[in-house]
């Protein structure tokens, strides 16, 4: 390590300072933090002191497998990055600026006012601040390609100017093209209502025949969540936790910020039932407590879990022993399963993935759609739907024989046909 710096701690220490006197937001610092944490977890389990790029290229390797930097997730390369940004602080002093990739753009002056106007009238309709933002990047595009065809005025819109744009925008982008579109259409709707266009161009606009493909959620069997289980080492006070967390997202469906969330006071002993408000949709749930759930969470209690006050339930090995955050929770468990002797292949491996799982489990168990939608806190039976789709067995009992082809329709004819 630099000899400017006596300890890690005082490296980060420094480090964070100059991120916060560049002007990162605390979110942006904390993430910073995280990751720095982990990889002294990691030079301390393995008594190294020297912090350079070839130590952070093995404790990447060492997280998330022997994968290939341009294999590595869009996360697990900012994982990366934000260690090598703690080399080069090490080293010079210095982290570099991180440059955002999407490019500035400015609504031109001839469509501004009208566009605005639509978009405070989709606010007004309590669009979401996404949605809104998406809706400005698809008309800025729509504004830029009209003025490079000089056309600045709506009055001169025309339909032949609208099949141009449809048969331009995102040639290759099916999906960026059919959200365009649809984003047009809805504008050029709103002009004719509002009179600033005689004609109701929106339907002029050509409809493209995208379809969204939809993915099947990833699970696994139950030989393989047993040998993912297996896998934790639970002689170890973090292996007890990880066990009781991954029992909750497997045997439960609760998702890493529920599991974050847990506290003492939402465990039933006597009735063998949890009872809390899911993060996400602030839904009230109440789950059955199995056996052998409630064994590992007591486990953990006794016999892994820090002494502290804090009124949640799992929480971080290192003083001051912080509830453990969501993150941790997705970025241990993909950790544990990529670890396992498990073959992942092209599923995912967090938390979610055990809760497709465990929706699957009780699906092959012929449990109805209504239940495993309160299981699950679906607001909707539809949502729930989505689950079907990785029924694979059912779905093949739902399919219909092809009946045979009567000797006669050969024969019409004389058979000159199928001869």
């Amino acid at each position: 390590m630099n000899t400017d710096f006596n300890t890690f701690d005082e490296l980060v220490t420094v480090a964070s300072q100059y991120l916060q006197n560049l002007g990162r937001s605390k979110e942006s610092i904390r993430i910073y933090l995280w990751a720095w944490n982990r990889f002294r977890r990691y030079m301390d389990e393995n008594k190294i002191h020297d912090y350079t790029e070839e130590v952070a290229m093995k404790y990447i390797k060492a997280t998330y497998g022997q994968s290939e930097i341009s294999n590595l997730t869009h996360y697990q390369k900012d994982h990366l990055r934000h260690c090598l940004c703690l080399i080069q602080f090490n080293e010079t002093g210095e982290i570099p600026i991180y440059i955002n990739r999407k490019p500035q753009y400015q609504i031109g002056c001839a469509f501004r006012p009208i566009i605005d106007e639509y978009l405070d009238y989709k606010k007004s309709m309590r669009v979401s601040e996404i949605t809104l933002k998406a809706h400005r990047w698809h008309l800025y595009q729509f504004s830029d390609y009209l003025e490079s065809r000089d056309v600045y005025s709506i009055s001169l819109l025309s339909p032949l100017e609208l099949m141009y744009y449809a048969s331009d925008i995102f040639p290759n982008e099916p999906a960026s093209k059919n959200q365009s579109l649809i984003v047009v259409r809805r504008f050029l709707n709103y002009l004719f209502e509002k009179g600033y266009i005689k004609r109701n161009l929106s339907q002029v606009v050509p409809k493209d025949n995208y379809r969204q493909q939809a993915k099947l959620p990833s699970v696994y069997t139950k030989k393989e969540i047993k040998t993912i289980l297996y896998s934790i080492d639970r002689s170890t006070s973090i292996g007890k936790r990880n066990y009781a967390i991954l029992l909750l997202a497997v045997r439960l469906g609760m998702r890493a910020s529920d599991i974050s969330g847990l506290e003492f006071n939402h465990l039933n002993w006597s009735g063998n039932q949890v009872t809390f408000t899911q993060k996400k949709t602030g839904r009230a749930i109440l789950l059955p407590l199995p056996s052998d759930v409630g064994e590992g969470i007591i486990n953990y209690i006794k016999n892994g879990r820090p002494i502290s006050e804090e009124k949640r339930v799992f929480l971080s090995p290192r003083f001051p022993h912080n509830p453990l955050p969501s993150e941790a929770i997705s970025h241990m468990t993909r950790k544990i399963i990529a670890t396992s002797g498990v073959k992942i292949g092209n599923r995912k491996s967090g938390p979610h993935a055990l809760r497709h799982t465990m929706a699957n489990f009780m699906i092959n168990e012929g449990t109805t759609i209504p239940i495993i939608a309160e299981v699950l806190g679906h607001a909707s039976v539809q949502t729930s739907m989505n689950y079907l789709r990785i029924d694979i067995e059912s779905m093949r009992q739902c399919a219909m024989e092809v009946p045979l082809v009567p000797v006669s329709f050969y024969e019409q004819k004389g058979g000159k046909f199928y001869g």
